[in-house]
């Protein structure tokens, strides 16, 4: 070689390499593939003097390469057959020599260069004639592999900048959710308006997730509700409620559920299920519909879907419970005010009589009872006691109890024998309260001047007559109960004379049904072991040793009112 042509060699090489290290700086700041594709067209066909190339780019899933760009004139399918495996074990191959290539020799391409790295195989640089038909020389093919090599390393970066931008979208988007949560929650944490809370978590799915149709399923009462909904036509029935609550799984689609059957899901295009977890254990199932924008639902966005939709229900469910709260506190207020008035219908004060010393008391198993006893003196010779138990318990039976207080002190004072009374008292509180509410009723007059006492019982418990010197005796003559039916025959009126040391104890059935914890009762016959024990003790002690002990038994767990009179006559 002569010192010219070595000269003009030089300057070639050095023109070569400046070329190449501009172009793969070009290519390695630029992060768009397009671009990168493009630049390697021109530079290819401009540095080599080729009249037609093309991109063909590498879909790993179908197994074929599809034209991504096209210099030049010639016809060129948008999709290829080759096999990637061919590619592997060089750079450059000549179509002519590879029988896998024929096709490509058919569509006019003379040289094919494997666009890879060693990592990754991206696609193929195919290039037709050189112009003038020429052949390639080793510096061109040498050229070419370099242009083509430092191409894949900027794929490889515009593809690993594409992921990072995706990543970074991905995690602003996280981001943004987390606030969009936290912002939630102090809202609803702030407001207990249920309304305000179904709004804002309509706005949130569309805003975020562009979600139109969706409905939360709660439960209430032990019964499946709707808790908030938006773009469903109509309300299911309780028993498509109850089914959705059957899923196992965290997430379903429907139709890959035993629901894609279901005509109310289909006809509001209900596409995705989500179990909620209450920290309490109460069920609820989050029903939404396909997004609006069309994409599919990704399984990032399940954590999202799955912390709001929690969020709501635990907010709607705290909104409840306050007013259930409210409501209760009303009611026990309520409750409060009529325990307060029941207690004032009971006597003040226990009139004094000659030659007899009575106690008595009511002890509540709710706020307010039915039991009711009464004391009215009539003067200082005479005592009317009455004891009663209704059916049932709290404010109902209060009602009725305080009805028949109000019977008794009208038709008192009437100068008729008790058993005329004990009737009308039955026709009123027959005719005037419902048909399931009784009343167990004892009462009657003692007179101090003879020591006797006439009663009538309507169906209560026979009052313990413990005598000084004789067998325990029971005050049973009477009828039915109060309000069962009407008095079709007098009561019967019983009268007894009444000693010095005499003992008379009236009680509701709360006292001898009062139970302990092995389901046993009481009884009568534990209650007469107890007086006849102690006897000799006052009225007073005597009453707190019956409530005391009644107390210790069932370890004040009254499931009834007690209510107990004590009569001593001294």
């Amino acid at each position: 070689m002569s010192p010219q042509d070595s000269s003009k060699y030089d300057r070639r090489n050095r023109f070569d390499l400046r070329t190449l290290l501009d172009t793969s700086r070009l290519l390695i700041e630029s992060h768009d593939a397009d671009f990168v594709c493009n630049h390697l067209l021109l530079i290819s066909m401009g540095k080599l003097m080729i009249s037609k190339a093309a991109i063909l780019w590498y879909q790993p899933a179908e197994k074929n390469y599809f034209l991504s760009q096209k210099k030049g004139k010639f016809d060129f399918p948008d999709t290829l057959n080759l096999p990637a495996e061919v590619f592997k074990e060089q750079r450059v191959y000549f179509c002519d020599e590879i029988p896998e290539l024929k096709p490509l020799c058919d569509l006019g391409i003379n040289l094919v260069v494997a666009i890879q790295n060693s990592d990754h195989h991206f696609g193929l640089l195919a290039l037709g004639p050189k112009v003038g038909n020429l052949s390639l020389n080793r510096d061109d093919i040498d050229i070419l592999e370099g242009f083509v090599y430092m191409s894949a390393i900027a794929l490889s970066n515009s593809e690993l900048v594409g992921e990072l931008k995706s990543a970074n979208r991905k995690l602003d988007f996280k981001v943004q959710e987390l606030h969009t949560l936290f912002d939630l929650s102090k809202a609803f944490n702030a407001s207990t308006d249920r309304e305000e809370i179904k709004r804002l978590f309509k706005y949130t799915l569309l805003g975020h997730h562009f979600i139109r149709r969706f409905f939360l399923v709660g439960c209430r009462d032990n019964q499946p509700v709707i808790l908030a909904e938006s773009g469903i036509k109509e309300k299911p029935d309780k028993n498509t409620l109850q089914k959705l609550f059957s899923i196992n799984n965290p997430v379903s689609f429907v139709n890959e559920t035993s629901f894609s059957s279901s005509e109310f899901l289909k006809e509001n295009h209900i596409h995705l299920l989500i179990k909620l977890n209450h920290e309490d254990g109460d069920p609820a199932i989050l029903a939404l519909g396909k997004r609006a924008n069309g994409l599919e639902y990704e399984h990032s966005d399940f954590n999202f879907l799955t912390s709001l939709g929690n969020l709501v229900f635990m907010s709607i469910q705290k909104t409840y419970l306050l007013e259930d709260r409210i409501e209760k506190e009303r009611m026990e207020e309520e409750l409060n005010i009529a325990r307060n008035i029941q207690q004032k219908l009971f006597p003040s004060t226990i009139p004094e009589i000659n030659g007899l010393r009575v106690a008595a008391s009511n002890v509540p198993s709710f706020q307010v009872g039915g039991d009711y006893y009464d004391l009215i003196s009539n003067g200082g010779e005479e005592l009317t006691i009455a004891i009663a138990d209704v059916t049932g318990k709290g404010v109902p039976a209060s009602l009725i109890m305080a009805n028949l207080q109000s019977i008794l002190h009208i038709l008192h004072p009437i100068n008729l024998p008790l058993n005329q009374i004990t009737g009308q008292i039955n026709d009123l509180i027959y005719n005037n309260t419902p048909a399931d509410k009784f009343v167990s009723f004892f009462w009657g007059c003692y007179h101090s001047e003879n020591r006797t006492f006439r009663y009538v019982n309507a169906g209560h418990n026979p009052p313990v007559l413990i005598k000084k010197h004789t067998d325990t005796a029971y005050l049973s003559d009477g009828g039915v109960l109060l309000g069962a039916m009407p008095t079709l025959s007098p009561y019967v009126e019983g009268q007894i004379t009444l000693e010095k040391g005499d003992i008379l104890v009236m009680y509701t059935d709360g006292v001898t049904e009062a139970m302990n914890d092995s389901f046993e009762e009481y009884g009568e016959a534990r209650l007469i072991r107890l007086i006849q024990k102690h006897r000799d003790l006052n009225p007073d002690t005597l009453l707190e040793k019956i409530v005391s002990d009644v107390d210790r038994f069932c370890e004040s767990a009254f499931s009834d009112d007690l209510t107990i009179i004590v009569c001593q006559v001294v």
